[in-house]
């Protein structure tokens, strides 16, 4: 009887209480605008050729992006949040639609993309290429955040232009500090 008393009463003792994942709290995080600097970029489209756009100093670098980027508050997410970021040059303005991810602390961050996007123009003065852009953002925490970024070459168009292999994908991985 002592056999089967002891596990017993050691399954009694350690349930009864919730855990973290199943307490009753909705997931919350607050937002706000980030400093995000890139990291590493993988380039399946030119060998590299897009590490200069995105991290100019080399493979080796990091790069703070030249304007903060909002990030929505959780809550403000219930629904789909859709405005306009900057991005530096060669990139312009772009409008994105934020989302709750697959899971809580995870964003889905979709675009329209970028069009006639100057490619390295020292080098190509007139290539220009399309793309689409979908990033996943992490939520570390309040003052954290890590993502992923793919931009997808879909047409590269220009007498200088070199060969692309399209669609192609470039992969960008940032991390991002609250400013704000």
């Amino acid at each position: 009887m002592t056999r089967f008393t002891i596990p017993a009463m050691l399954l009694v003792g350690c349930g009864g209480g919730k855990t973290e994942a199943e307490t009753d709290e909705p997931y919350s995080w607050p937002g706000g605008n980030y400093q995000m600097t890139s990291h590493a970029v993988d380039d399946t489209c030119l060998d590299g050729g897009f590490v200069p756009l995105l991290l100019p100093e080399g493979d080796d670098s990091t790069n703070d992006w030249q304007y903060p980027v909002e990030v929505p508050s959780w809550d403000d997410m219930e629904t789909p949040v859709t405005y306009s970021i900057s991005l530096q040059d060669p990139f312009t303005n772009m409008e994105v639609t934020a989302t709750r991810g697959e899971a809580d602390g995870q964003i889905d961050v979709s675009s329209a993309g970028q069009d006639g996007v100057l490619f390295d123009e020292d080098l190509y003065d007139d290539c220009v290429v399309d793309m689409g852009i979908d990033t996943l953002i992490v939520l570390d925490g309040a003052q954290n955040v890590h993502g992923y970024a793919e931009l997808r070459i879909t047409d590269a168009r220009g007498d200088s232009c070199p060969l692309f292999t399209t669609p192609c994908s470039v992969e960008l991985d940032f991390t991002g500090l609250l400013i704000d």
